[in-house]
């Protein structure tokens, strides 16, 4: 009888094991398995190399900063000017436009840096019509000037007088004089009137500018 009503057990795959709601049992190890459960990986793993440090590339120069470039620039870019403005009652200077004589007035200063339009140096003086907007430096000779669809209008002397330039393409020129006082600026620029020697000397004075903008830069070394 014992032989006869000895019990077996059924071998029952462990695959088909259902432990209801939905359960993973992936996990579960039987002893005896041949390889090691990998504990899973994170979503969003974190690199040990940091992003590079984008550093601004634009240098900010204090006001004796700006001074001293001006000695060490400015002052022989004046220079050149005036040379090429007397150079200019016999012959052409640059190639008859605004920027031609800037650009031959920067060629004979080897240190004179080079900035990418629309700039030509450091801007120090921004006016708006009447509205200054920046001011970091006196303006000083050898400075660039730009002027952009400027009208000005005031007095000289008991006169009144309306004044238009930089209207369509924008008036550059180079500095040669600035009175604080008067808010008046001389300037040596291309002569564009056919006749008259290449390069003219002019005067604008920017408490009469009503609207437009002008703009001084300061250039740097190279």
């Amino acid at each position: 009888m014992a032989s006869s009503s000895q019990w077996e057990l059924p071998s029952i795959p462990t695959s088909s094991l259902d432990f209801g709601g939905g359960i993973d049992t992936s996990f579960i190890a039987f002893e005896g398995a041949s390889s090691a459960v990998t504990p899973p990986k994170p979503a969003h793993p974190q690199s040990s190399q940091q992003p590079p440090v984008v550093r601004s590339t634009e240098v900010h120069y204090s006001a004796d900063d700006l001074v001293a470039i001006w000695g060490r620039v400015g002052v022989h870019l004046c220079e050149a000017a005036t040379q090429l403005y007397e150079k200019s009652k016999k012959s052409l200077v640059g190639d008859g436009t605004y920027t031609g004589f800037v650009h031959a007035a920067l060629d004979e200063v080897p240190n004179a840096a080079r900035s990418p339009p629309p700039a030509w140096g450091y801007l120090v003086y921004s006016q708006s019509a009447a509205s200054v907007q920046k001011r970091l430096s006196d303006i000083m000779p050898g400075d660039i000037v730009v002027l952009f669809d400027a009208k000005l209008k005031g007095h000289k002397g008991l006169a009144t007088y309306n004044q238009t330039v930089g209207a369509g393409e924008p008036l550059v020129g180079i500095v040669s004089e600035f009175e604080p006082k008067k808010s008046k600026i001389r300037v040596f620029q291309a002569n564009q009137h056919v006749g008259h020697q290449t390069v003219e000397a002019a005067s604008y004075r920017l408490e009469d500018l009503k609207s437009g903008i002008v703009k001084v830069y300061r250039v740097l070394e190279a």
